[in-house]
């Protein structure tokens, strides 16, 4: 093809024809701009093609790991209903005086509120797109807005998680100075052994107004995680309305 156009103009030089040799010279010249604008754009097209499909790819995985992650948290949230439950009974069993309830009853109810149950949601692709830049260059605003809210919300959940945990580390430490952790274990189906011959009750611990404030503590952080884990089941719900592609 090049060689064809040079003999055109060799063609048009040797015939003295210079008005026409320009003409033709200053055409090819605008015919190559054109298909080198054309090559251009097609190889655009072919890039932006690309990308749609890596969004696509990356939303669908996002959609998949918010969806395990909602998963996950309403298995949470029935444990720590649960445990809300038994922090509710102790919490209505203290007095300065004795009460009707059976010693078994009572160990049941501090081995369930001993329990922490916490979430912690997978954010792995989450945080490869932070790292990566990838949520600037997200086609869906709605989106962006969405994933920095999680973000927010998950790092503080953290800080309540860790305050929770507290909580209950503090009240297995009173427990084991001022009661029986031991009958609390055998409470347990899974810990067979005997009760403990020293010390054969934790009905003490219903009028002892420091182990009230720790089972408030706890039955309080735990309150505020029920709440948070609503929102964070609402924001996850959103989350994966808009990554369906």
């Amino acid at each position: 093809m090049i060689k064809f156009f040079r003999n055109i103009r060799k063609s048009l030089l040797s015939e003295g024809k210079t008005g026409k040799y320009l003409k033709y010279a200053v055409g090819e010249i605008i015919l190559v701009v054109i298909g080198i604008l054309i090559a251009l754009q097609i190889n655009n097209w072919n890039e932006e093609r690309k990308a749609d499909l890596q969004e696509k790819q990356l939303l669908f995985n996002l959609k998949g790991e918010f969806e395990d992650n909602i998963k996950d948290l309403d298995s949470i949230a029935l444990e720590v209903d649960e445990v809300i439950g038994s922090l509710e009974k102790l919490f209505g069993k203290f007095s300065p005086e004795t009460t009707n309830y059976s010693l078994d009853s009572l160990n049941i109810w501090l081995s369930d509120a001993l329990e922490s149950p916490n979430w912690k949601p997978s954010e792995y692709l989450l945080n490869n797109l932070n790292n990566s830049g990838g949520i600037a260059e997200l086609n869906n605003p709605q989106l962006k807005l969405l994933l920095y809210k999680w973000s927010r919300q998950t790092k503080e959940m953290q800080e309540v998680q860790q305050r929770t945990e507290q909580t209950g580390e503090e009240i297995i430490a009173y427990l084991k100075q001022h009661g029986s952790l031991r009958n609390v274990d055998v409470s347990d189906d899974e810990f067979n052994y005997t009760p403990s011959t020293i010390l054969k009750s934790n009905a003490a611990l219903l009028s002892d107004s420091w182990f009230e404030n720790h089972i408030d503590d706890k039955l309080y952080m735990y309150v505020m995680t029920r709440k948070w884990l609503k929102r964070a089941r609402k924001t996850l719900v959103e989350l994966i309305e808009e990554t369906k592609t």
